[in-house]
């Protein structure tokens, strides 16, 4: 019993103890997803890559147009249509939809690519502005949206508009 007792108050006095020098600790949490919501580079990168697949929504766009078209035909003529016809309109109009659905992930995929790398770019530079900040302010932890469940947007640990601001400058 004597032990036990022994062990609960060493407990105890670790979680003072820890309590007590966790107040010299200086903590900054960032919202990533607000900075590049906000950011001017952000949008560009958004901008540009809408640009950038533009045409080839269109393209896809044309061709789902087109396979509309075969099958609205297929609907209003298959009345006077032979079955040979029928049939050879339906394998065309199965082999455009492969086409299409084939084409579409691939536009996808294309995308997700180039918006990963244009991000990167953009959170390297965010990293950056990040580290000088933790380093200027003396801060011992900063942490992210990635890692925090909830974090106020009034908290004074909250640096995310200084940390936005910085990184407009750039």
């Amino acid at each position: 019993m004597n032990k036990i007792k022994k062990a609960i108050i060493f407990t105890f006095a670790i979680f003072i103890c820890n309590s007590a020098f966790a107040a010299d600790y200086k903590i900054g949490y960032v919202d990533l997803s607000k900075i590049l919501n906000e950011s001017p580079a952000a949008k560009a990168a958004q901008k540009k890559l809408e640009q950038e697949f533009s045409p080839r929504n269109k393209q896809l766009e044309a061709q789902a147009k087109k396979v509309n078209k075969q099958k609205e035909k297929l609907q209003k003529e298959s009345d006077i249509m032979s079955k040979e016809q029928i049939e050879s309109l339906q394998r065309k109009i199965m082999k455009a939809e492969r086409d299409l659905q084939r084409d579409a992930k691939e536009a996808q995929e294309d995308f997700k690519l180039r918006r990963r790398d244009e991000l990167g770019k953009i959170e390297n530079k965010l990293k950056e502005v990040i580290l000088s900040i933790a380093e200027s302010g003396k801060y011992d932890l900063i942490l992210t949206n990635a890692d925090v469940t909830y974090a106020s947007d009034t908290s004074p640990i909250n640096i995310t508009a200084r940390v936005l601001k910085k990184f407009n400058a750039k």
